[in-house]
């Protein structure tokens, strides 16, 4: 038997709306340590994202040279027990993971390269064996040249002018065939070699459930983002369809990208993988968490995978001990949100969105700021403007419906309101977006760019004449 850990997106020295959450990472860390050595966890995975940043501080780093250097250090009768095996995600940097190289033992694995994609690391444990394929976040101007020279070598019978595009779909899909390929050979060899492809990607087609319950038997859902992930692309630019994986012959698809724990299905024929993104090590945005009843450490979980007789004969959930505050929206009138029914959060992470009386209340603000020592996001409004602000609420939701028009609010943004888009400007934007929805060179879209300027001018002329 070989017990898998399967973990991602630590995000080491990321804040909580500005609030540092080191302490709590740290307490995450220890508790991964503890968790490896109870349940005799063979292998750990960390699938990307292991840092906040591509230049991580001096604190971040001593923190993972930490945990990896505990970890690899575990032995069982005698001898190292645990590998390790990680992977860059988009934010990290795969040389900047270089620097843990100088931790020289054989079961720590730094996956940072392309040209390693079908090169898995092979683990051993009694009869038992499993190989695990790990791809760092594939960019496709860097990836595809790689690729594209793997692709070929694998298969001199495949025609010159054969090559991957640059898009992310096509690079990673000819990764997962190059894995595919590797692991096809291998089991001709040896038919009981379990599989499992970790990777950092953005894999359609998910299925959810509730955090903190099995997720075998859920059905439905769409794909769900947390808003700490940042996700704007135009359309499904970055998103690799989970029929890639149908037939390739993995049995358990380890999934870092996505901070909310969920399932993905796969659909086709053949041997299908298990496959699930197990969410970031802490909640890491106001809108993070989405259940009803607020839980320190706000429902992460950890995935520990089982493999047996050459398969994957069992998936358990296990939630992070992190020690971080709650995450709490509470809602209502004023009064009653400084009411003593909300006395149990002044010390959590909170959310504040409701209406006041101005006769009543002069420091609105004020008096929230008092009663609860964090305060993540604030929205209380006087009695009456509600009505107003859902309105227009509703007016921006259909606007950002056009790419190039949050565009052209961009400029206006980050200008401070001083200026719009100038020619040039617009030409630029104009043609990247042309670029972005696939329109050939030369053609145009030159109604819509022209329709979304006119519609921001006017919204811009609004918004100046309600401030006067």
């Amino acid at each position: 038997m070989i017990k898998v850990l399967h973990t991602s997106d630590w995000h080491l020295g990321r804040k909580l709306n500005g609030y540092d959450q080191c302490d709590a990472q740290e307490r995450a860390l220890q508790w991964i340590i503890d968790t490896v050595r109870d349940e005799h966890i063979d292998v750990v995975l960390i699938c990307g994202d292991v840092y906040d940043t591509k230049r991580p501080g001096d604190q971040q780093m001593t923190m993972l040279d930490n945990v990896l250097t505990k970890l690899v250090s575990i032995e069982r009768d005698g001898k190292p027990a645990v590998d390790v095996i990680l992977i860059p995600g988009n934010h990290d940097s795969a040389p900047m993971l270089g620097y843990l190289s100088r931790l020289v033992t054989p079961n720590l694995h730094i996956c940072a390269s392309v040209e390693d994609v079908a090169q898995p690391v092979m683990i051993e444990r009694g009869d038992e064996r499993l190989a695990v394929y790990a791809f760092p976040y594939l960019y496709p101007s860097s990836a595809r040249n790689p690729i594209n020279r793997l692709m070929h070598e694998s298969n001199p019978d495949l025609p010159e002018e054969s090559t991957v595009d640059e898009t992310t779909q096509s690079v990673t899909g000819a990764a997962i065939q190059l894995a595919a390929r590797d692991l096809a050979m291998r089991r001709a060899q040896d038919s009981h070699l379990a599989a499992i492809l970790m990777m950092h990607a953005n894999v359609a087609s998910r299925m959810r459930g509730k955090i903190g319950e099995r997720l075998d038997n859920y059905s439905g859902g769409e794909t769900e983002h947390a808003a700490s992930e940042s996700p704007f692309v135009i359309g499904t630019a970055d998103a690799i369809p989970s029929e890639y994986f149908a037939g390739t012959g993995f049995d358990y698809l380890a999934l870092g990208h996505i901070h909310k724990p969920q399932i993905v299905t796969i659909v086709g024929d053949g041997r299908l993988p298990q496959a699930r993104y197990c969410g970031s090590l802490l909640a890491y945005d106001a809108d993070d968490v989405k259940q009803s009843e607020p839980q320190e450490g706000n429902y992460r979980v950890v995935d520990i995978v089982t493999v047996e007789n050459g398969k994957v004969t069992d998936i358990a959930e296990r939630s992070v001990q992190s020690g971080q505050r709650r995450i709490v929206n509470i809602r209502g009138d004023l009064n009653e949100i400084l009411g003593p029914d909300n006395a149990q959060y002044r010390e959590d992470f909170v959310n504040i969105k409701g209406t006041y009386d101005p006769e009543e209340h002069k420091d609105p603000w004020g008096e929230v700021h008092a009663a609860f020592s964090s305060v993540l996001s604030y929205s209380v409004m006087p009695y009456g403007e509600e009505d107003q602000a859902a309105a227009d609420g509703d007016a921006i939701r259909r606007n950002v419906d056009d790419p190039m028009d949050i565009m052209l609010s961009f400029v206006h943004d980050v200008t401070n309101g001083h200026r719009d888009a100038n020619e040039s400007e617009r030409d630029v934007l104009g043609e990247a977006l042309r670029r972005a929805q696939g329109i050939p060179q030369g053609e145009t879209s030159d109604a819509r760019v022209s329709d979304a300027e006119d519609k921001h001018t006017e919204r811009s002329r609004k918004n100046t004449n309600a401030a006067e």
